[in-house]
């Protein structure tokens, strides 16, 4: 069988988003992420990371601090991560004949 690779390496875009579960009651955040995007509100951290092989693993932190007004120090601060393969989905197949190269999937 032929096997296809893809020109590149896969793109990983992921974000963090801290203190959902308070934020989903339309409370504000008690945290805010060191060193984001300046796009990126206070309480959330993204990036992207390349995959440079199948299994291959890769190791990212990002650090948040505790906000100096807050009292309620006591209840768990919530994490929650979304990612994706950056720009899946932006490739549609043209017309032709032929099938456009496969795309890596999570």
């Amino acid at each position: 069988p032929r096997h296809h690779t893809h020109p590149s390496p896969p793109v990983l875009e992921y974000v963090f988003d801290a203190d959902t579960d308070r934020r989903r009651l339309g409370q504000a955040p008690r945290v805010s992420f060191l060193g984001r995007r300046p796009s990126d509100p206070e309480h959330q951290f993204s990036s992207t990371v390349e995959l440079p092989r199948q299994h291959a693993r890769s190791c990212v932190s990002a650090t948040f601090q505790l906000q100096d007004s807050i009292r309620d120090k006591l209840r768990p601060i919530t994490v929650t991560l979304a990612y994706g393969i950056q720009g899946a989905g932006a490739m549609r197949q043209s017309r032709g004949a032929t099938l456009p190269p496969l795309l890596p999937v999570l």
